[in-house]
């Protein structure tokens, strides 16, 4: 039950029943920004975005939806970081499962015996994350999810997240890592952008070459990424108006990361 009483000055004040239930909408953004800070940085944006709206009601708005007050609470809060050990360790688990057709371990670059195998890719994952990290909003990285999630994840998820973080305004570095479901519509908030630097659409680690296998589950043929709409967005960054900062683009072509 609720009741309305007047103080001094004339205004109504509402009191609410100690039995009425609290929501996720009662939350402030103080409290959500902390327990933002127990995520990845990659889950922050996507909790910013959940906490907005529908990720296809930003693409059906003509991507012109924004954050609310609270998901830029969220956003903003964050800051360069080590991240989590427990992240780390969790992420080379997960990639001591995957395997290629043949049930051969994943591949990084140069050689590496199997007993090295294990402490190498540790130390390069490491360093990939590091860079991810201690860049803000500058970089944007789905390295540090599950490659389960990170597959899942479609042109909406994508281009929901990139106007959650000022995408256009603020992202020099974007790496699509394990994004196989992304087709290109997503990076429509990114159009014309004259301040994005690398854009890396190989899929795979920074550190990995992928023709030595692909993750369980996932094989090339299943690599969604269209010509069509990524040149589209490509060709909008190189001619913009206001000139661009481009100088890196990686991409995977019949099984090999290709960069100019």
């Amino acid at each position: 039950m609720t009741s309305k009483s007047s103080n001094g000055s004339g205004t109504k004040r509402q009191r609410t029943s100690p039995h009425t239930p609290l929501t996720v909408n009662d939350l402030s953004a103080d409290l959500w920004c902390g327990i933002a800070d127990f995520l990845p940085k990659t889950s922050r944006a996507l909790l910013a975005v959940a906490l907005t709206a529908p990720p296809a009601s930003f693409r059906e708005s003509g991507w012109k939806g924004q954050p609310n007050a609270v998901s830029k609470a969220i956003v903003s809060s964050a800051t360069d970081k080590v991240f989590f050990e427990t992240l780390l360790d969790e992420l080379c688990e997960e990639a001591r499962g995957e395997t290629d057709a043949d049930g051969n371990r994943r591949c990084i670059k140069g050689q590496a015996t199997a007993q090295q195998h294990d402490r190498q890719f540790r130390e390069f994952l490491s360093e990939q994350l590091n860079k991810y990290y201690n860049s803000a909003w500058k970089n944007l990285d789905f390295v540090d999810i599950p490659v389960s999630l990170a597959s899942r994840l479609t042109d909406d998820d994508l281009g929901a997240v990139l106007l959650c973080i000022d995408a256009k305004s603020n992202l020099e570095r974007l790496n699509l890592t394990h994004c196989f479901n992304i087709v290109g519509q997503g990076l429509e908030p990114l159009r014309a952008s004259n301040v994005l630097e690398k854009i890396d659409l190989g899929l795979y680690r920074q550190f990995e070459t992928p023709r030595c296998g692909s993750p369980i589950r996932f094989s090339f043929r299943e690599v969604k990424l269209s010509e069509g709409p990524v040149c589209d967005i490509l060709d909008s960054i190189l001619s913009g108006e206001g000139g661009n900062s481009l100088r890196r683009l990686s991409i995977l072509t019949n099984g090999t990361r290709k960069i100019s």
